[in-house]
């Protein structure tokens, strides 16, 4: 019975970092949130990286990036020096804390990108130059609508 609960618990953790690699991030990421949501307990970054089958500094690397996305937390067991993890249950917090801001952030960079471009190639005149003004043109009205999707308040509180 046990074999068929860690199988189970082995798969969700591989399809953890499956998602993660699709969205282009490291697929630990995955791994290492979905071990610690399904854990009973809060584990340490020994524990993590054992478990994981990778390096205890590679857990720590993951463990602050996660934790400062909102989507793991610290806590301290009595007696005990190390760090423990567990991970942030609510998906609302997880959202709010960690995916938008970066989102947000990544669009504001992009913003700042297409504008730089488009400096560069102000005073050309050229075919090219006149395709990648379009072009960016293009990317900053779809970089400005997703923005507003996320500012808008109705989709806020539907999240």
């Amino acid at each position: 019975m046990g074999t068929n609960i860690d199988n189970a618990r082995w798969e969700m953790i591989e399809a953890g970092g499956r998602t993660c690699q699709s969205f282009g991030l490291n697929p630990l990421f995955g791994q290492m949130y979905m071990l610690l949501y399904l854990s009973r307990e809060p584990l340490c970054l020994d524990q993590l990286a054992e478990r994981l089958g990778v390096s205890k500094a590679s857990i720590s690397i993951v463990s602050r990036q996660l934790e400062s996305w909102g989507a793991i937390r610290r806590v301290w067991k009595r007696g005990d020096r190390r760090y423990f993890f567990e991970a942030e249950m609510e998906i609302r917090r997880l959202i709010e804390r960690g995916l938008l801001p970066s989102i947000i952030k990544k669009l504001d960079s992009a913003r700042h990108q297409i504008e730089r471009s488009l400096s560069l190639i102000d005073e050309a005149d050229s075919e090219d130059a006149k395709l990648l003004r379009d072009r960016l043109a293009d990317a900053e009205r779809r970089r400005a609508r997703l923005e507003s999707l996320i500012d808008n308040p109705i989709v806020r509180k539907l999240l």
